[in-house]
């Protein structure tokens, strides 16, 4: 199944909308539920940095961000279209906030203090498919591993 046709399944009409999420919301929880899971495992850790964010950019409550993630884990399950979902959000958000996204899943990987082989893959390609040049998905990483603390001098 592909993305165009989940996300049409989570539209509602008029009257459900409130019931379903926002195609753009379910879009980012998939893209960030994907980074958590790369090394193999959701943690706390990468959970909390995941339902912060989207609290933060979409004004969440904890239990809304907590059933965003569960239709995000659908989605998922289903099928995860890099491509179809990134240019979804390309076209739908700033560039501003699709570094905030990059951050995030910087974040969301370092969680664990360590960075394996395919989640730097991951964030990579995710954020060249995000519209964002190397220079800029590099300032980001910077920015979060002095945030954490990881950064040399």
């Amino acid at each position: 199944m592909s993305f165009a046709r989940l996300i049409e399944r989570f539209k509602q009409s008029p009257q459900e909308k409130k019931a379903g999420p926002d195609p753009l919301l379910l879009a980012t929880a998939a893209v960030l539920l994907d980074i958590a899971y790369a090394d193999g495992s959701f943690t706390p850790a990468e959970d909390g940095n995941m339902v912060e964010y989207l609290r933060r950019a979409f004004r969440l409550d904890e239990a809304s961000a907590q059933e965003l993630i569960e239709a995000a884990a659908e989605i998922r399950s289903h099928t995860i279209d890099y491509f179809a979902i990134t240019n979804f959000i390309r076209k739908q958000m700033s560039l501003e906030d699709r570094v905030d996204i990059v951050k995030t899943m910087w974040r969301m990987v370092y969680s664990d203090g360590r960075l394996t082989d395919y989640e730097n893959y991951l964030v990579r390609k995710l954020s060249d498919l995000l519209g964002l040049e190397h220079h800029v998905m590099i300032d980001a990483k910077v920015a979060v591993l002095r945030e954490l603390g990881m950064a040399t001098a």
